[in-house]
Formats: structure tokens, sequence, C-alpha cells
């Protein structure tokens, strides 16, 4: 997480920063080599669009590409599975760094190597289509204060602190021209101008891969098997219907577990059962260890250990979650979505603001603000009514989000290819 101005800074701290700024400053003339790319991802995970695009690569072998971590067990990972990867502060992951000339990423250049990437071409990925402000729109909250910091001095203490979240990216994928508005705003980004960024119209690798590789999604039968929780063995496969429940982090700082309140997890159990229903438990990485509360009843798995849902959310027949822009990466799948928002008033209140489009779409989905009206929604019959119920708008809300041609465009994998083709 970013430093705000309310962190105790030392003499010390300002000192590092100006070191780590005249690196920065200075590596701008080393080398780099236009067919070798270096990836990463937010907290050192293997996960998201970098992921995805990554992978993709490897197999088509459209450049060098080498995966960059400060996690050395996801780094052996790699490596065991033939692919080139580097803990972030050996000799050879700082030499790929400097010498490198594409930058991948989820979030921040930091997810590979922030005081090395000046001069590479920087490829903001971003991790999701979003509901809420994100960067330079957020003007509320402990977050404003790094991208909108009040005074001079403040402002300059926020660029020396905060150096990536204020490092511009050179490309960013936009699938709409709704996205368009929302990363130009929010990522500062000069398209109209020579000098700026260039926005690239088309979806995501994460969205895109399972399509281009549908034998590689993940197994559904043997996840359920693999799992921890062995009351799963009476599930008739057949006719089961699987639902994940993927919400939103809720950055708010509360201390107790929402999920507690917000569910009756031993009827929820019971429901499943009755229904031969699944329920796949994903929280957001900084709430994981949460769901050990309620991960050993019967019919619910806890799969937020995973990397991410896109291998099986084109198989699953709902889609739970709150705020999370995840739903807006389902639509172009046509997975049916519910959103349970059993605190939203002070979701809203503690939280970041929404866009303002966000409180305008049309009701493309079941909005539950209760357990006992979730309940409802997840008999089995509403969740077959449910698809021809909302068509209309559904498709309306994926077209905003992803444009009139949607997945039809072509690939998130051959517009990169072409734009940097065109780099070169």
């Amino acid at each position: 997480m970013p430093q705000t101005l309310s962190d105790r800074l030392t003499v010390m701290d300002y000192l590092k920063a100006c070191i780590r700024k005249l690196i920065y400053t200075l590596v701008v003339l080393f080398p780099r080599n236009k067919h070798k790319a270096v990836f990463g991802s937010y907290r050192d995970s293997f996960s998201d669009n970098s992921k995805y695009l990554y992978l993709h690569w490897q197999q088509q072998q459209f450049m060098r590409c080498i995966w960059i971590s400060g996690n050395i067990e996801i780094v052996r990972q790699r490596i065991n599975l033939g692919h080139e990867a580097y803990y972030r502060w050996s000799a050879k992951g700082i030499f790929h760094c400097l010498s490198a000339k594409y930058y991948f990423y989820n979030s921040y250049i930091g997810d590979i190597n922030q005081w090395l990437a000046n001069g590479a071409v920087k490829v903001n990925l971003w991790h999701g289509l979003p509901m809420k402000k994100i960067e330079f729109d957020i003007h509320s909250g402990p977050m404003a204060q790094v991208f909108n910091p009040q005074g001079k001095w403040q402002q300059f203490k926020q660029w020396l602190i905060s150096h990536q979240q204020l490092i511009k990216p050179d490309l960013m994928l936009s699938p709409s021209p709704l996205m368009d508005k929302v990363f130009s705003s929010a990522f500062k980004l000069e398209t109209n101008k020579t000098n700026g960024a260039k926005l690239i119209r088309t979806s995501n690798p994460r969205t895109d891969y399972y399509q281009h590789y549908p034998e590689q999604q993940t197994d559904l039968i043997q996840l359920l098997k693999s799992s921890a929780n062995t009351q799963l063995d009476a599930v008739n496969t057949q006719d089961r219907q699987v639902i994940v429940y993927a919400p939103s982090w809720r950055d708010s700082k509360q201390v107790s577990n929402p999920y507690l309140q917000a569910f009756d997890w031993q009827v929820l159990s019971k429901h499943l059962q009755r229904n031969n229903q699944v329920l796949l438990i994903r929280l957001h990485p900084n709430e994981n260890a949460l769901a050990a509360d309620f991960e050993d009843l019967a019919n619910i798995v806890n799969i937020s250990n995973l990397e991410d849902v896109y291998g099986i959310l084109q198989q699953i027949d709902l889609l739970i979650t709150d705020y999370s822009s995840l739903f807006i990466d389902a639509l172009p799948l046509g997975t049916a979505i519910c959103f349970y928002r059993f605190d939203e008033q002070d979701y809203l209140q503690d939280c970041r603001d929404m866009y303002e489009f966000a409180n305008k779409l049309p009701e493309f989905a079941p909005i539950c603000n209760s357990f006992e009206q979730l309940l409802k929604q997840l008999q089995p019959q509403s969740l077959i009514d449910q698809t021809e119920l909302y068509k209309q708008a559904y498709q309306e809300v994926s077209q905003l989000f992803w444009g009139k041609d949607g997945m039809n465009r072509g690939n998130a994998f051959s517009a990169l290819e072409t734009a940097l083709k065109q780099q070169r």
C-alpha cells in the first residue's frame, strides 16, 4: 500500500526516497532490449492480466517473457514449469528489469521494480474495470492524500514518497468509450496528445485466455474433490448448481468479520444440501483469513487461496458479489449475476466513492439486501428464471462496459501484439 501523509516519516526516509528517485532518473540511460518483457503482479502474486498475457506469450513465443516477483516460491513455481522467472533483487532480476523494453503490470510498476522502470514502455493492464473511484479520481478517504494532496509542500512529499503511484503508463487497455473516460481521468492520460498514453480498444487477457485455451480451464469436479470439505461426497454432480461468492474488499478497516452477521451459515449450508448446490467462497486477498469461520460447513468450499476465478467463471451457474468489478468480467461470458449488498449504507459511507455511472445502471441482475432475500434468490428455479427475466438489461450493461462488439472484436493478445509491432 502507498504511504500517506499521515505516516510518520524520518529524515532517513526522505534521504532514501531521494536516492531512489535519483536511481530512477539515471536508469533511463541503460539500453533496453525491444524483444524482452518483464511481468509482475500485486503482492508478488502470479495473477490477473499480467499472468494471462505472460502465459499466452510463453506458449506463442511472441517475445522473451520474464516473470519478476519478490516471492521466491512464486519464482520457483514458474521455473519448475519451465518458465523464465527471477527474484526481484537477484542479480539477474535486476539486470532484466534494467534491460527489458516492456513492463507489463496489474497495478503499479512496483509489481515488477518501481526504481528500474524508467526508459521502458510501461503497460498498465490494470486489475479491474472499476465501479469505485480509482487513482486520481479519489478525492475522499485516506487514499486522497496520495493522489490529491493539498498544498505544494504536501504534493512534493507525495511525489517523493508515493513514487510508483504517480508514474503514468504508456499503454493501457480499454474495452469501451465509458472506460476511455474513466481511465483517462483516473490516470491523467493525455490521450489526445502525441506524447500522451495510448488506450488500446480491446478486452483483457484475463477474460480472453480461456476463450483461447478452453482446454486449460479449471476442472470443477477435481477442484471439489480436492477440497478439504469432505462433506461434498453426497453432491450429485449431474444436476448440481455451482455458485461463487466473491465480495469486494471492505477497505474501511473494520476489525470484526462482516460475513458472520451477513449470513446464517448453518441455514445456508442446509439449503445448499437440499437443493444440490455448492457455494464456492472467494474472498479478497486482504480478507481471505475470514473464511476460516465458515469454510467447514457442508457444501461450502473456500477457494480464497486460488490465484483467481477466471478458470471457472464460465462454468458456474451464478456469481454473487456486491460492489466488486468481477461482475463486469462475467458479463461477456453470459454468467448469471446476483448482488448481495447486506451493508450498502455503511459500505458506501466508509469506502471510496462510486463513479456516477455506477448509480445509473439499469437493473440487470437481482439485488438482495438481506439474507432472507438472498436465500429466496438461491432457489434453483429462481436461478433458471433470472436469465430470461434480466436478458435485455444484461445485454445493455454488457455493451456499456465492453462496447457493442464485445468479445467479437478480437482478443487482447492480438491487439497488444499489433500495438507493440507498430512501436518497434
